[in-house]
Parts: C-alpha cells; structure tokens; sequence
C-alpha cells in the first residue's frame, strides 16, 4: 500500500512489474549496505528509489534522505578525486570529495541524522 501510494501521489504508475522491482529492490537494500538499480534513459530508477524510500518511511516511521550525485556533473580530469577525494602525495593531507565530505556530515549526526534512514545515490553511467 505504501508504494502504490508513494507512487499515485507523484502521478505514477504502479504496474506489477514495477512493484515486484520495488520489493526486490527492498529485500536487497535489507541484506547489503548497497545495490545498483539498473535500466534506460527513462525507465523510472530514480522515481523507484523516491517511491521506495518514501513507502519505508510510511511503514516504519524513519524519515529517508536521498542524497542524488550525478557523477557526469563533475567535469574535470580528476573527477574521481572530485567525487571520492584526494590524497596529496607531498604532505598527506586528505581532502575529502563530493561523497565523501557527504558522509562524513551524515556520521557527524549534528541535525540527527542517525533518526533518518540515508541513501546515497550515484545517478548516472556504471
């Protein structure tokens, strides 16, 4: 009920392929700390994952945060060290990157992120 409602309130869809992908989709998240939710330009990742999140929420009561980070969107060279961060080689100074400084805010629980459930999605090309 919570998918198919999540899902109505962003005037979507939900066919029983897309539920059955939802539900997969949760069994895995429930057994790994990640997973890789795979399809066309189109097909409805992202919106499964919103939907997803905001169906556990409903039924557990812990608000979900999508963090989305578009890994095309770092344009340089280095665009992993812009993502994932850096080491300079000389002095050995980390300097954390676009996830990393991302995740180090969350483990902080400074505003209570530890009362959230959190998602980190790289949205883009594997």
């Amino acid at each position: 009920a919570g998918l198919k409602a999540a899902a109505a309130s962003r005037h979507l869809i939900a066919s029983r392929a897309w539920l059955a992908k939802a539900r997969q989709l949760r069994s895995v998240l429930g057994l790994s700390t990640g997973a890789v939710v795979v399809g066309g330009a189109g097909a409805g990742k992202s919106k499964l994952v919103e939907c997803l999140s905001e169906a556990l929420a409903s039924i557990d009561a812990v608000k979900g945060e999508l963090y989305v980070i578009d890994p095309k969107a770092l344009v340089a060279p280095s665009y992993k060290e812009l993502l994932f961060g850096r080491l300079d080689g000389t002095t050995l100074e980390w300097t954390d990157g676009v996830a990393t400084a991302l995740l180090r805010r969350v483990v902080a629980n400074e505003r209570g992120e530890a009362k959230r459930r959190h998602w980190l999605c790289f949205d883009g090309d594997v």
